[in-house]
C-alpha cells in the first residue's frame, strides 16, 4: 500500500511539473519584432521617478565649465560606482550624484561625501531607476 501511494505521488508530481513547463509561442511579423527590440533597447532601462540626488556643487563664473569638468572627473575617480550628472541651468553648472529612491540611502552616501565636499547636500530630483 505504501508503494502505491508513493507511485501516485510521483505520477502527480510529474504531471504538475509537465504542466508548468509548457510555454506559449507567439508568431510576430519580423518588422514588429524589430520595433519591439529597438524600443526595449532604448527605453527599457530608463524610467524617471521622483527620488533624491546629492548636489556636490553649483558654480558660475568665467572658468566654471572647466572647474565643473575637473570636479566631475575627481568625483568619478573617488566614487566609480556612483552615477555623476553635470547640468547647466543659467548661470550655474551643477554636479549631482546618485540615484536614490529614498532619503535614507542618500543621507548615508552624503555622510561619506561630506569630508571631501563639505557644501554637498541632498536634493529632490527626477532619477533614473
Amino acid at each position: 500500500m505504501k508503494w502505491l501511494s508513493k507511485l501516485i505521488g510521483v505520477v502527480l508530481l510529474c504531471m504538475v511539473s509537465s504542466l508548468s513547463a509548457q510555454s506559449v509561442r507567439y508568431d510576430v511579423e519580423p518588422g514588429i519584432r524589430k520595433i519591439q527590440e529597438d524600443y526595449i533597447a532604448r527605453w527599457g532601462k530608463v524610467r524617471n521617478v521622483e527620488g533624491y540626488r546629492i548636489q556636490i556643487m553649483a558654480i558660475s563664473g568665467s572658468n566654471a565649465r572647466t572647474r565643473m569638468e575637473s570636479a566631475k572627473a575627481n568625483i568619478k575617480a573617488d566614487y566609480p560606482s556612483l552615477p555623476v550628472y553635470a547640468t547647466y541651468q543659467e548661470p550655474y553648472f551643477r554636479i549631482r550624484v546618485g540615484d536614490f529612491t529614498n532619503r535614507i540611502d542618500a543621507y548615508r552616501m552624503l555622510q561619506r561625501i561630506l569630508p571631501q565636499y563639505p557644501s554637498a547636500y541632498i536634493i529632490a530630483d527626477q532619477i533614473e531607476y
